[in-house]
């Protein structure tokens, strides 16, 4: 008995499970059943993505949250639709505020001796000491 135990644990049995969605990429995600005699106690999950050798990718953000157990439910297409159109207004937005970052500092200007000259800084000690009373 414990041979054939032994003997079954080493073969590769293909993993049974519910197909429980896919995302864009075409990663299929699956959830398999629960084991009452295992120390876990949460169902394994797991994907198959769409070229069987490519483990190293990029998996959208719900997607990892599900399969690492931070969050109960599979997500909805609706959820996904939504924060990739938030994502979107945050990269336009975050590409006008780099703009208009760019415009407001510009090369700071620089001496004979080529350090710069910031308005910030004193070039003669005691320069700003009347401002600070």
């Amino acid at each position: 008995m414990i041979i054939n135990n032994f003997r079954t644990s080493l073969k590769l049995l293909p993993p049974t499970g519910k197909l429980v969605g896919k995302d864009q990429l075409g990663n299929e995600y699956y959830e398999g059943p629960l084991n009452t005699h295992s120390y876990k106690k949460s169902a394994s999950r797991w994907f198959k993505p769409q070229k069987d050798d490519d483990w190293q990718q990029d998996l959208p953000a719900e997607w990892e949250a599900w399969l690492r157990g931070r969050r109960k439910d599979p997500p909805t297409e609706e959820e996904i639709r939504t924060n990739l159109s938030i994502a979107g207004i945050k990269k336009v937005k975050g590409a006008e505020i780099e703009a208009k970052y760019k415009k407001e500092t510009s090369e700071p200007e620089k001496t004979s001796a080529g350090f710069p000259k910031l308005k910030d800084y004193e070039i003669e000690a005691g320069q700003f000491s009347d401002k600070k009373k």
